[in-house]
């Protein structure tokens, strides 16, 4: 059993560099995905981190930071998370909501537990409405509260959409959840909170997020459109309706992240192909795709090649959406023209 309740002896107020909070943002621009490093004393924690860790690592070695903890807001839809291998690689425990239904080694976080990173404290807070087990991350420095880890609870100008995990819940309840989540927990921190939500605009988490990496909990309750419904029932049915499409492999991505992906990094690297070989790949019928922006695409590509620029929102949607169909194997290739 992880303990999460902190204690520290008494010691000298010495100010050092090292004793400064520093929050650190990670950015998928084609996810429109936001994870953060939170560094205090040499110590760091990581939240809601993206597939690919070797950044994260990377970050920690430079900075001589030991990863003491790593944290999911909630089983992402839209992606697949790299929390499995960075536990893997770091020894860092996983820290998730104890009403998700996660079958990889993890630690249960209850609502108001907390943990240290350095001179700082992290609490959860349990935000059930985007999914029955979202939770958000309420940063403490000196006993206030200075920042808040909303995931998809709260986004600089809107807020999680209710229906992604409608197989469970029905979307309505979900959305009175929400409510209650952000006008009786969220709304009360204090107004210069600043919020780090998980995504900012082109992510189909919500509808109208912003494009700012970062707000407060008073700028939201001034401006947000979804809080301006103050009763509860005219806000659930603004929750539910107009809802965009969802790609059909969110609800794969959450099956996936609940159980933990396999590691990244063990992933067979990108075969380059000769030229007599892609020939033959190309008579074979294979599909061509090719990444580059879509001026470049225009200039000159590969006749009858496909173009989903890999920056592009839609490049993961359509992938994501193959990749069910059936699973990536040597009869489709993908043609990487980047350079």
């Amino acid at each position: 059993m992880l303990s999460v309740i902190c204690h520290r002896p008494e010691r000298p107020q010495v100010v050092r560099i090292k004793d400064l909070m520093h929050i650190e943002r990670f950015f998928v621009p084609g996810l429109a995905h936001a994870s953060y490093l939170v560094a205090s004393e040499s110590e760091a924690v990581v939240i809601d981190p993206e597939r690919n860790v070797d950044g994260y690592l990377a970050y920690l070695g430079q900075h001589k930071l030991a990863l003491k903890g790593i944290f999911l807001t909630h089983p992402h839809a839209d992606f697949v998370a790299g929390h499995a291998e960075l536990s893997s690689r770091s020894g860092a425990p996983v820290l998730v909501s104890k009403k998700a239904p996660a079958t990889f080694d993890h630690h249960d976080l209850n609502e108001g537990d907390r943990f240290c990173v350095g001179s700082l404290e992290v609490e959860a807070i349990a935000t059930p409405g985007h999914s029955p087990d979202s939770i958000c991350l309420c940063l403490f420095e000196n006993g206030r509260p200075v920042a808040l880890f909303s995931g998809d609870t709260l986004f600089a100008g809107d807020v999680g959409r209710p229906d992604l995990r409608d197989r469970e819940m029905d979307s309505r309840e979900l959305a009175t959840m929400l409510y209650d989540s952000l006008f009786n927990k969220l709304l009360k921190l204090p107004p210069a909170v600043r919020v780090y939500p998980a995504h900012g605009a082109g992510s189909l988490c919500g509808r109208q997020i912003s494009a700012a990496p970062f707000t407060t909990i008073g700028q939201e309750a001034a401006t947000n459109w979804a809080l301006q419904f103050k009763e509860q029932r005219q806000f659930v049915e603004a929750m539910v309706a107009n809802l965009p499409d969802r790609p059909l492999y969110f609800s794969r991505s959450v099956t996936i992240n609940l159980a933990g992906a396999p590691a990244l990094s063990e992933r067979p690297a990108a075969a380059r192909l000769e030229v007599a070989e892609f020939s033959a790949k190309r008579q074979q019928g294979a599909t061509i795709l090719d990444l580059r922006p879509s001026a470049l695409f225009g200039d000159a590509h590969v006749a009858g090649s496909l173009n989903i620029g890999i920056a592009s929102p839609s490049f993961y949607w359509w992938l994501n959406t193959r990749q069910r169909q059936r699973e990536l194997d040597s009869s489709w290739h993908v043609l990487d023209l980047m350079r």
